[in-house]
């Protein structure tokens, strides 16, 4: 069973949980105590959407919400949404939401809890500002019966504190993002923020600028005003992971210079969980001399290895892959492999593509496949 009130020491709980709103870390030590008022076996922090789990967790539940995903529960799971559902300013419990014969029924209670010595929670929800509801769940083992009355009193008495810790949380570190892409713009470089689900969270001055003619930002996701690049640009907003830096080269287009997009991804967890932003854009300009753009320049462009970046310099200055392997003493085999790679990694259909991209012209889809 849960301890009494008395048994915790509420003000330092309080404490730890504005500490947390500052230091992403301290997160964990709030979940220990939150878990130990439920007598619980550990307790989850999570950011519900529709395109991923972000979450931290305790000790006790290593390996649960992994085993959860790779188990395909998000698409069965009923109590995260009855949560939501309820709207309910406080932590709530199975009894709140179900029916007792419904608590026998539910597959998530009975196939995935129970088997693993679960089965008893209580949870709450804050809707934060970058659209996503943070939902901290307290598990519970079966074997404990439900949360007691009195530790859901003992965390409503804590809750608004935790929905402004969070608040705080996301603030600032969407802040941070900003101020990451306003010193960008000291560096001459446009950069922007892209949200999990798309969109523009933030931009600095120079990327400003550069809408609507080369970025666009708009109602459903951010979107590049060339076809071409903007096409790559979906399949990396829609990829499986987005943990996975992307290039995109993008054409001269009126005023504006052949530029590279390149999307970095937002890391480590808890900035992840309370701020909802998925990268940051940052667009460098290919400035080029009258042969094109050097091999250095492409390789720190494209993450290019040194090989397939000398191979690219030739491409684009005109060279043919015969004329490539010459020079560098290679087979063209070998410099036909070392092209694809350079085609997967610049998103390049063909050779005629990267002479494009090299020139700042207008791309086009090409079959000029080797």
């Amino acid at each position: 069973m849960a301890r009494g009130t008395d048994r915790f020491d509420i003000e330092a709980i309080t404490d730890k949980i504005y500490e947390a709103s500052v230091v992403p870390e301290a997160w964990t030590p709030v979940l220990d105590s939150m878990t130990d008022i439920a007598g619980g076996v550990g307790t989850i922090l999570l950011a519900a959407d529709t395109t991923d789990f972000r979450f931290i967790s305790t000790k006790g539940l290593s390996g649960f919400v992994e085993n959860f995903v790779e188990q395909g529960w998000p698409d069965r799971n009923t109590r995260t949404p009855a949560v939501l559902k309820a709207r309910h300013a406080g932590f709530i419990v199975e009894t709140d939401v179900y029916t007792p014969a419904e608590i026998e029924r539910d597959p998530l209670i009975n196939e995935f809890l129970r088997p693993q010595g679960l089965g008893w929670a209580t949870a709450t929800a804050f809707p934060m500002t970058t659209g996503d509801t943070l939902v901290f769940s307290i598990e519970r083992a079966f074997r404990d019966g439900p949360v007691p009355t009195e530790a859901v009193s003992i965390l409503d008495s804590v809750r608004p504190h935790l929905g402004r810790a969070a608040l705080i949380s996301g603030r600032l570190r969407l802040e941070r993002a900003r101020a990451a892409v306003e010193t960008l713009a000291l560096l001459g470089l446009p950069a922007g923020i892209i949200s999990r689900d798309s969109r523009l969270q933030a931009v600095n001055s120079l990327l400003d600028a550069l809408i609507p003619l080369t970025v666009r930002d708009g109602a459903a996701r951010v979107a590049f005003a060339d076809s071409d690049a903007d096409d790559l640009l979906a399949a990396a907003l829609n990829a499986a992971s987005r943990q996975v830096p992307r290039s995109i080269p993008i054409p001269a287009r009126d005023n504006n210079p052949a530029m590279v997009a390149h999307l970095v991804p937002v890391r480590g967890v808890a900035r992840d969980l309370f701020t909802g932003s998925a990268f940051i854009l940052v667009l460098t300009p290919v400035e080029m001399n009258a042969e094109g753009p050097d091999a250095d320049l492409l390789q720190g462009l494209f993450d290019l290895t040194a090989a397939e970046a000398r191979v690219a310099r030739g491409i684009v200055a005109g060279e043919t892959v015969g004329t490539v392997a010459l020079r560098q003493g290679v087979s063209e085999s070998t410099v036909r492999s070392q092209l694809k790679s350079v085609f997967a990694k610049t998103g390049m259909k063909g050779q005629l593509d990267l002479v494009r991209l090299g020139s700042g012209l207008k791309l086009v889809r090409s079959s000029d496949d080797i």
